[in-house]
């Protein structure tokens, strides 16, 4: 179903980054992502929106970006912009922390959406448009684990001894 719109609706949306996105290709993605979320609710019979943490709060920040809800069923979604010239490079583009502020509540499909997208006039700037794009299952996808100890100031200099 998403799938099926996102083809048929490529175009238009590679036109509204095109004429209506002005800024760097870091945010093209939250652009991308919030005109995304807006249509396929409006226009599809499902509820496509920003998952909630545990405190009941819409966030936009870490993943999931979104979530949709068609009847009993739900999915996890991301969506990610990358450069053509950029597609086989090993850049970090994705990656969850765990937090008591989780906002995956439900046992269901996790996906990434990646639209590759280029700069036309080629100095990484807008105008933008939306060359294709990847709808990926994340189910078997390879990660990397990164443990991390840290603290901030305050904890260490008031171990020290003048």
């Amino acid at each position: 179903m998403i799938n099926g719109w996102i083809e048929a609706n490529l175009t238009t949306l590679s036109n509204l980054i095109k004429i209506d996105y002005e800024g760097r290709p870091n945010e093209l993605g939250n652009y991308v992502e919030g005109l995304l979320m807006e249509r396929l609710d409006r226009e599809l019979d499902i509820k496509c929106g920003r998952p909630k943490t545990a405190a009941g709060h819409a966030q936009a920040v870490g993943y999931p970006d979104g979530i949709i809800a068609a009847g009993d069923v739900v999915l996890y979604f991301d969506v990610k912009i990358y450069q053509t010239k950029t597609k086989d490079t090993t850049l970090r583009s994705f990656y969850y922390q765990p937090t008591n502020q989780s906002k995956i509540h439900h046992d269901a499909p996790h996906f990434l959406i990646g639209f590759e997208v280029e700069s036309l006039s080629g100095n990484n700037r807008s105008p933008f448009r939306i060359v294709s794009y990847t709808i990926v299952d994340i189910y078997e996808m390879s990660v990397q684990f990164k443990a991390e100890f840290n603290t901030n100031n305050k904890n260490l200099y008031t171990l020290g001894r003048p």
